[in-house]
């Protein structure tokens, strides 16, 4: 009778019990809707950075101006799997309470409104939004070096 050997089993490389302050899904895991869509050729994303999902179907950086079709990445460029299909996955549609440390350096306040735009260092974060632009979120809390907000499953133009 043929038994499993040690050498057979494989470690786990990360901890799983460490929060990855990236990107900690709160609450809305079991109902969030994970699309996966190709990425622009040499768009960089990491997890819980945010892409726009383009007219051609690829997902890019943001740009200057926020737009409605911006979502937030749960398994970027940076994975293995995603380098082998070209594909970064996309949290779209699902209502979501995130606790993140990707953020643009600025003032935050609980209730203020969030957009993501590219403010001059190339970053896909969420910021402080103003009149005019498309809001992805709100802010719940504001920890020290992290956010908890909300993500909303349809943006809208703040007013």
């Amino acid at each position: 009778m043929e038994t499993i050997a040690n050498s057979r089993i494989v470690p786990v490389q990360e901890d799983l019990t460490l929060e990855d302050l990236r990107l900690s899904i709160q609450r809305g895991l079991e109902k969030m809707f994970r699309v996966d869509k190709k990425y622009a050729p040499g768009v960089t994303l990491e997890l819980g950075e945010w892409g726009v999902l383009q007219n051609d179907g690829t997902v890019a950086r943001p740009g200057a101006t926020p737009v409605a079709e911006t979502y937030l990445v749960f398994c970027g460029t940076e994975r293995f799997d995603a380098r082998a299909t070209g594909q970064v996955t996309l949290l779209m549609n699902s209502n979501l309470i995130v606790k993140s440390s990707r953020f643009e350096p600025d003032s935050y306040a609980v209730g203020m409104a969030l957009c993501v735009k590219n403010l001059g260092a190339d970053a896909a974060h969420v910021s402080p939004a103003s009149a005019g632009e498309f809001v992805c979120g709100k802010v719940l809390e504001v920890g020290n070096g992290y956010l908890v907000y909300e993500v909303f499953a349809s943006q809208f133009k703040m007013a």
